[in-house]
């Protein structure tokens, strides 16, 4: 985290000062990057805060244009445009923020590449034809191929040209790439890295009957006389599906028809041009229509109840539109009418313009016979939900802003003696929603949740408010200090308090945090997954500043207290034996690992039944053969090891060869009738223990000879030479948060580190890594991060200690599923492989903590 900041403006008392709110604004802008050299253009769409400094959004662009292959000092921003003006930057302006530098939304970003950079490196990948035989090899670029382009090849190189698009199918070992969503995506946005195989297929062309009115859903069909099943398009209309009733039917009518969907809701036919697929209906659903048929011998009262059944009455069509009342907490309501047919998603977007410069939230929405759950019904018509036109919804809102605010910092001054006690705490931990691939941040909160120092400062400032502010038991007094705190705050609210009674095995939708990390940092707003750790030290630096901000600049916050510590760098010059050192901050220790397995993805193609996919990890040590015995190992069936074939995708490998030739962690395995000639390979070699964290923070912090010669800074030298790099730790934070560095790029192959690593739960002694030695050293965990799964596609997890009262248990978080741990089962649950971050605390403050409580 940056320890820099400019001097904070004076800012006036009023709440709808636009200073005052300059942090909560987000700015549109355009990153534009050129490479006039490799003829590279590329651009992006992005919102980013003011305060992101130079140095930030050259960062940001390097990944939002898929820049990631080029080292960051290869990036500069050269200037930017304005309307009306063109303005230039310079190195020296790295450290201001996009503010400082007069960047305003709307401004177009230019980004080059350095004089002395990097060329971009050039990908490959080995496309396997339809015929398994042909192979070629496609050479791309990470910023600008697109699937477009990749697709264009492969037609031109395997002739093509007469095959219908729609029958080309690409796929890799792991999966198939869509052609029709995604033929304008970059490869790499698809999960696409180099030195990986396409495999193309081409499908034979669906029969006239396949192709026949596209019949994917099923509509069970019933009235007085029959029941029968017909198969209707997802894109027909429902008066198409009314007038296909009627024709099965012979042309009698269908009166009181109905139509229901497979939980049993009732779908409104006011609109009967809608499609089936446009109200929530897919592939392979079944639907049910129930109506009476029209009794031909008394046509003049049919007659009048098909007109009173007619989903396109001349009142319906009249009167198609709903009456929204905004009721505000100090104003006079708004009204306002929408379409029947829109979404509730809709209806939110109109709230938004009208509270978005005022401290208000939703309360409740409904009308006096439907309330709508905002979260679940977002993409729902009003509608499908029952309402009729002329229905009336009414909204309340509520006014979180505090009468005075009561946190600030620790310093701040004690409350009033009230009588009144703060809430209780839950005796059961919660879980997180998953809001698309935000397993990421779930498993980070949830590791900070079980942070005691910090997870108290929130809750005991939240209380505090509470006591002194007695109406207003909603009060989140973070709110008036900055814009993610205050929903963070939110956050461990509802994981942490519980109100008369504790209710257990329920989850928390954390939609206000992730809406406004996403404003801040658009990358999280999307649905791809994203890295634990960068997520995580994100959000701490946002809070830090947040805080900085709210207490006119000072530099020791919550976030700084607890989570840095220091550490220091000592270069020796081997030739005039000067040292010289440098002492910096240090927030998450980062330490690699020796890799000691690799995984591997079978492809397994037995003789009979279906093919299937599997991964095997192996030492790195190993040869294929050793794969080979595990994957018949796996499936306890020895005797397979004599009868597959192992091929790559360019044909057959010797089971003796060694994985350090094997680039590719793709492998295929074909089961042969005949038994071959395999040979069980040598024994392995493997280490008995696995190592600890111990032994990783000694390779992490003893001296290392940099490869690199450099100049001596000491006058007497002034030379070119080797140096020996240490590191060692100055001061240790309160907080420990050591990560495993499982992710590398090596050969062109971005890969992942499975070694499992020992690490103590408790007792974790750092003294023998400091200049002097400490009762203040001794650590134990809380909280664990873990990751499983490989670099294409993951999912992450966390393990936390849990206090209630005298009791702590240990809780697997799996999103919105949690589980205890027995303490049976420590070494198995929470010392596991998958370890990607690991928290801990100084003894002393939670003995301090328990001591306080």
């Amino acid at each position: 985290m940056s320890s820099s900041d400019a001097d904070r403006d004076h800012v006036c008392d009023n709440p709808d000062c636009p200073i005052r709110n300059r942090d909560h604004q987000v700015m549109s802008l355009i990153l534009s990057y050129t490479d006039k050299k490799y003829d590279i253009a590329l651009h992006a769409h992005v919102q980013s805060p003011p305060f992101l400094t130079v140095a930030q959004i050259i960062k940001d662009a390097r990944e939002f244009l898929f820049l990631n292959d080029m080292p960051l000092e290869d990036i500069r921003l050269v200037g930017f445009h304005s309307k009306t003006d063109y303005t230039t930057v310079g190195d020296s302006d790295k450290n201001a923020s996009l503010e400082q530098i007069g960047v305003t939304s709307g401004c177009v970003l230019d980004f080059e590449p350095t004089s002395n950079a990097v060329p971009p490196k050039q990908c490959e990948l080995t496309i396997v034809g339809p015929d398994q035989m042909k192979t070629v090899t496609y050479e791309w670029y990470r910023a600008t191929t697109k699937i477009r382009d990749l697709l264009e090849h492969i037609i031109e190189q395997f002739s093509l040209q007469s095959i219908d698009r729609n029958r080309i199918h690409l796929f890799t070992i792991f999966q198939e790439l869509n052609l029709i969503d995604g033929i304008n995506l970059r490869m790499s946005e698809l999960g696409l890295h180099t030195r990986m195989n396409i495999h193309v297929e081409i499908i034979p062309p669906l029969s006239s009957t396949e192709l026949r009115d596209d019949a994917d859903v099923r509509v069970e069909c019933s009235n007085e006389e029959e029941e029968f099943v017909l198969n209707v398009s997802k894109r027909k209309t429902l008066d198409n599906l009314k007038q296909k009733v009627q024709q099965r039917c012979k042309n009698r009518t269908p009166l009181n028809f109905t139509i229901r969907n497979e939980a049993n809701e009732e779908i409104s036919l006011v609109d009967s041009d809608r499609t089936l697929q446009s109200i929530g209906i897919k592939s392979g659903h079944t639907i049910y229509a129930t109506f009476r048929l029209k009794n031909q011998q008394s046509s003049a009262t049919t007659t009048n109840e098909e007109q009173l059944s007619s989903p396109s009455s001349d009142a319906n069509v009249k009167n198609d539109k709903i009456t929204v009342i905004c009721q505000l907490p100090t104003e006079n309501p708004v009204t306002t009418q929408l379409p029947i047919k829109d979404t509730v998603g809709r209806l939110l977007k109109y709230i938004d313009t009208l509270i978005v410069h005022r401290r208000l939230v939703i309360s409740k929405i409904s009308s006096d016979k439907i309330s709508i759950n905002r979260d679940e019904n977002r993409s729902r018509c009003f509608v499908d939900m029952g309402f009729q036109p002329g229905d009336v919804i009414y909204v309340s809102t509520k006014d979180r802003t505090p009468v005075r605010s009561t946190i600030v910092s620790d310093r701040s001054s004690s409350p009033p003696e009230i009588e009144e006690k703060p809430k209780s705490l839950k005796k059961l931990p919660i879980g997180l929603d998953n809001l698309g691939n935000s397993c990421y941040m779930s498993s980070a909160f949830q590791c900070l949740a079980h942070i005691s120092p910090l997870t108290d400062f929130f809750l005991n400032n939240i209380d505090r408010a509470h006591l002194a502010n007695k109406n207003t038991d909603d009060l989140n007094p973070f709110d008036e200090v900055g814009y993610v705190i205050g929903a963070y705050a939110d956050l461990l609210w509802n994981l942490w308090r519980c109100d008369e009674v504790d209710h257990g095995g329920y989850s928390f939708k954390p939609t206000r945090i992730k809406g406004c990390m996403a404003d801040t940092h658009p990358r999280y707003g999307r649905q791809d997954q994203q890295d634990a750790q960068e997520f995580m030290s994100c959000f701490l630096e946002i809070i830090h500043q947040e805080i900085k901000k709210s207490n006119k600049n000072e530099r020791d916050t919550i976030i700084k207290q607890l989570f840095f510590g220091q550490i220091t760098s000592i270069i020796t010059c081997m030739k005039c034996q000067k040292a010289t050192s440098i002492t910096q901050p240090i927030s998450f220790l980062s330490i690699p690992l020796n890799r000691q397995e690799r995984t591997f993805w079978i492809k397994f193609i037995p003789m009979q039944g279906e093919d299937m996919e599997t991964y095997i990890d192996v030492s790195v040590n190993a040869e294929v053969g050793h794969i080979v015995a595990f994957f018949a190992e796996k499936f306890n069936d020895p005797p397979l090891f004599f009868h597959i074939l192992a091929m790559l995708p360019e044909g057959e490998v010797d089971l003796r060869t060694p994985l350090r030739e094997i680039l590719t962690d793709e492998l295929i395995f074909m089961e042969q009738e005949q038994r071959t000639k395999n040979k069980f390979p040598p024994p392995l070699n493997i280490p008995k223990r696995a190592p600890t964290l111990e032994n990783c923070l000694e390779d992490f912090l003893s001296p290392e000879i940099l490869e690199e010669e450099r100049s001596c800074s000491y006058e007497k030298c002034r030379q070119k030479a080797q140096v020996i790099k240490q590191l060692k730790f100055h001061t240790l934070p309160s907080v420990l948060v050591i990560q495993f560095k499982r992710f590398l790029h090596e050969n062109g192959l971005h890969q992942k580190i499975h070694t499992h690593i020992n690490y103590p739960i408790t007792g974790l002694d750092l003294n023998r890594f400091l200049p002097t030695p400490s009762a203040d050293a001794i650590y134990d965990l809380v909280a664990v991060c873990n990751h499983s799964g490989g670099v294409a596609g993951g999912h992450y997890t966390a393990c936390a200690q849990h206090s209630f009262g005298n009791k702590t248990n240990w809780y697997k978080f799996d999103d919105a599923y949690v589980n205890r741990i027995k303490p049976d089962d420590y070494d198995f649950e929470i010392v596991t492989r998958k370890a990607y971050l690991l928290f801990y605390v100084k003894r002393s403050c939670l003995q301090s903590q328990s001591a306080t409580e």
